[in-house]
């Protein structure tokens, strides 16, 4: 059977249409393989990146956990602390009372005690001492602090500002401290600062230029223009903290110095202890007035003599027996 040109022609163009559907096919095949490839490698990627993102997570978050553990420790350790001293007070001040036979037991009697010149005792002299040397320290600060404050209100009102050349920086506490030169109608002035910010800093550092403030009537009082005023509590702070401090020691003082000379004397009997300083402790202790009435006090005094149960001796006042203390914690002598 012999095919006709036309035949071979049809049939040649199957075959080849065939031929390139296979070559197509095998194609798409071997795309098709290496996007698959290619997705798996970029799945494979993609979970390296994840695991990273995760272990760079865990060690943030354990840089931040050990800060926050010896946190929570210290204030676990005070909370407890705490507690212990509340539930110890508590638990002496609920101790019932002494019986009045027992007190009356004691010696001496309750009795008067004559005016006299009491002396300080060693404790008295340092309490002196540390209150002047709080109160001139205090009054230094307080003139400081309303002179700093009169400038800064003079710099409000009156300030100009002015670029000069800086001469020197150096490090400091909080910024930098900064040393520069400026000239108003060709009269040289020299001054020193601290910038707080960064950014003026560095722009300082690179132009070897700064801007200052300085008074108009008193250009000799002068500084960086980016330093601020001083915030009134911040400045109060401190001359008020002093001034406590000074009002409380001479309180102290003057309640002892009361008690020497206007209180009487009586033996009271040690009913509790509790923990003060490494060299002091806090008694409680019970006596009797000279109205027959059993008062509960308490004092601070060297730890190696309070013992429960021990007798000491108490001043107190006749007309207010709440007002009272052990005679050896006091800083007078009587």
């Amino acid at each position: 059977m012999i095919l006709s040109g036309e035949a071979w022609t049809t049939g040649g163009r199957a075959l080849a249409s065939e031929v390139t559907v296979r070559i197509a096919d095998k194609t798409n095949q071997t795309e098709f393989i290496k996007l698959a490839n290619q997705r798996q490698h970029l799945v494979f990627l993609s979970r390296g990146v994840q695991n990273e993102i995760r272990v760079d997570s865990l060690t943030q978050s354990g840089g931040y956990l050990a800060p926050f553990l010896v946190l929570a420790a210290v204030f676990l350790l005070i909370a407890f602390l705490i507690v212990r001293g509340v539930l110890a007070i508590l638990k002496i001040r609920n101790t019932p009372l002494t019986p009045t036979d027992v007190l009356r037991k004691q010696e001496p009697q309750p009795q008067p005690m004559d005016p006299r010149g009491p002396r300080l005792t060693g404790g008295g002299y340092g309490v002196m001492i540390i209150a002047g040397v709080m109160g001139i320290v205090g009054a230094g600060v307080t003139y400081a602090t309303l002179h700093r404050f009169k400038v800064d209100q003079r710099f409000a009102n009156e300030g100009q500002t002015i670029t000069g050349t800086l001469l020197s920086t150096s490090a400091a506490r909080h910024g930098h401290s900064v040393r520069y030169e400026f000239r108003i109608n060709g009269q040289a002035y020299q001054g020193a600062g601290n910038v707080s910010k960064a950014r003026s800093w560095t722009k300082a550092r690179k132009s070897k230029e700064i801007e200052i403030s300085y008074l108009a009537s008193d250009p000799v009082i002068n500084r960086p223009a980016d330093e601020t005023n001083l915030p009134l509590l911040i400045g109060l702070a401190p001359p008020a903290f002093l001034a406590l401090m000074v009002f409380l020691l001479l309180s102290q003082l003057r309640r002892d110095f009361v008690l020497a000379t206007t209180g009487r004397l009586t033996n009271g009997i040690v009913i509790g202890v509790r923990a003060g300083s490494k060299s002091s402790t806090w008694v409680y202790f019970d006596f009797l007035n000279d109205q027959g009435v059993v008062t509960r006090g308490k004092s601070s005094i060297p730890s190696w003599k309070a013992v429960l149960g021990s007798s000491l001796e108490v001043l107190y006042l006749p007309d207010n027996p709440e007002r009272n203390s052990l005679r050896q914690s006091m800083y007078w002598h009587t």
